[in-house]
């Protein structure tokens, strides 16, 4: 209808309405408002609503219903007098059926999609509608809401008969409620979160705000919802599109994993030097490997740059296709405390095998440049390790190495910074190190590369004892 056209249809409706001094409309579920009628017009003439009316308006409803559409019953009352504020409860009575309306409330071509996405990550989508039950199931089914052994629709009176278990216990089976009301909403939220599941709750009415307040996040719309939806919620839609929520939660997963990264990292390869140098004072070298200086290049240098890079790791490709980790882990938990131990202790070795090599091989070259050596190979060393800790499954040849331009330049980077503090005379003579000859710089790489291979053997193990014991499980994925 065009803005020009309005004035001509409210003519239109003035026309079929009695002459009274005022008019009470009333739209909502057709069912209840159809229960609240006793009277039907039928263009301009009003007459007493039949059972068999009554039975084909109910029958018309389920079949919009059944076909994904919002079914809105109104009805009217003329008025002799504005009631006052203790008739209000009571005035809705008597009225005078009008008709329904069907709305189809097209869904949107990406929801679909976003909903499987959260299915696959372990996130299961609940919708909770104040519709009819077949709206609610049509529109369910169209998005694959329903759980694979469930296509039940809870109703709000339904759960007015359940008390708080018997509603916890229905709520693990169900993921779709209709003819729900504010504190049913609110109701389906507490019995989900006393299962354990942390629970995202999304609203735009001031309605939803007890629900909103109560999850573990709550979500609110940034266009349609109301200011207080929005005060009582941790977050707002600025788009209003669910899909959004999705390509959040993969955002905040990929920011989790690269916190962790960075930390198997820099703790990792802090443990190896660590055990590296604290160990030359009783393994007969004389003095510590290194000088103050170099100590304070690796830490900002060789161990931030490269560290700074694989906080800005792009997402891995099934990172949507893993189950949600508990919100109250320690940030070493999964083996990453364990990791950080044992990479440490095998760098630490490596490096004092290193060492012992170089110091008492009986090369007089490499006795006398057993320092720069052990600071040259600490260094490449992590340069490898950076880039074995891009993932924890995939091997470094089978990752995109221009997908994290960032790493790819600092390791460039840092390694040519490194070489000149051997071959720069000035920056040699400020950091205290040694020229090293090809076959000595050769030692240091191939020493450094025993730390990368050992990480990428770790994860063609992981590999093959994952497939043995899923190989020896008596459990068989269901069909």
């Amino acid at each position: 209808m065009n803005a020009e056209d309005t004035p001509e249809v409210l003519r239109m409706i003035a026309a079929l309405l009695p002459n009274k001094p005022y008019i009470l409309f009333c739209k909502g579920s057709p069912e209840l408002v159809l229960s609240r009628c006793d009277r039907i017009q039928i263009d301009k003439q009003i007459g007493i609503i039949t059972t068999s009316y009554k039975t084909a308006v109910n029958i018309q409803n389920t079949l919009l219903s059944s076909k994904g559409m919002r079914v809105l019953g109104f009805a009217y009352l003329p008025l002799e007098t504005l009631p006052i504020e203790d008739e209000l409860a009571d005035v809705e009575k008597s009225l005078v059926w009008l008709g329904l309306v069907g709305i189809r409330d097209a869904l949107r071509f990406e929801a679909a999609a976003a909903v499987q996405i959260s299915r696959n990550a372990g996130i299961h989508t609940t919708m909770i509608t104040g519709d009819h039950q077949l709206t609610a199931q049509a529109i369910a089914r169209d998005l694959n809401i329903f759980y694979p052994e469930s296509d039940r629709v809870l109703t709000g009176q339904e759960i007015e008969l359940m008390d708080d278990d018997e509603l916890t216990a229905i709520a693990q089976q169900t993921a779709v409620y209709a003819r729900v009301s504010p504190e049913h909403k609110l109701r389906i939220v507490q019995a989900l979160q006393r299962s354990g599941e942390i629970v995202a709750m999304t609203g735009d009415g001031v309605n939803d705000a007890p629900a909103l307040k109560q999850a573990n996040i709550g979500i609110a719309m940034g266009i349609t919802g109301t200011d207080v939806s929005k005060e009582a919620s941790d977050m707002i839609l600025l788009d209003d599109n669910y899909a959004t929520i999705v390509a959040a939660t993969e955002e905040g997963r990929t920011v989790y994993a690269n916190i962790r990264r960075f930390i198997k990292y820099i703790l990792g390869s802090n443990v190896g030097e660590v055990i590296a140098i604290a160990s030359t004072p009783f393994l007969g070298f004389g003095a510590v490997p290194l000088t103050p200086l170099q100590i304070l290049w690796m830490n900002l240098v060789t161990d931030g740059v490269p560290a700074l890079a694989l906080a800005v790791e792009p997402s891995e490709a099934d990172i949507m296709q893993r189950p949600p980790f508990s919100p109250k882990e320690n940030i070493f938990a999964r083996g990453l405390g364990w990791y950080i131990l044992r990479i440490g202790v095998i760098f630490g070795l490596q490096t004092i095998a290193l060492m012992e090599l170089v110091y008492n091989s009986g090369n007089p070259s490499w006795h006398e440049h057993w320092k720069t050596i052990t600071f040259t190979t600490l260094c490449i060393a992590q340069m490898g390790h950076a880039l074995a800790c891009r993932s924890d499954s995939k091997l470094i040849i089978e990752l995109n190495p221009i997908s994290n331009p960032y790493l790819l330049v600092s390791v460039m980077f840092t390694t040519g910074f490194q070489l000149s503090l051997l071959y720069v005379p000035s920056l040699r003579q400020f950091f205290g190190t040694d020229a090293l000859s090809a076959s000595e710089l050769g030692l240091c790489f191939g020493f450094s590369m025993l730390l990368v291979l050992w990480v990428e053997s770790e994860k063609l193990f992981s590999r093959w004892w994952n497939k043995f014991c899923a190989s020896k499980s008596p459990i068989k994925a269901k069909p």
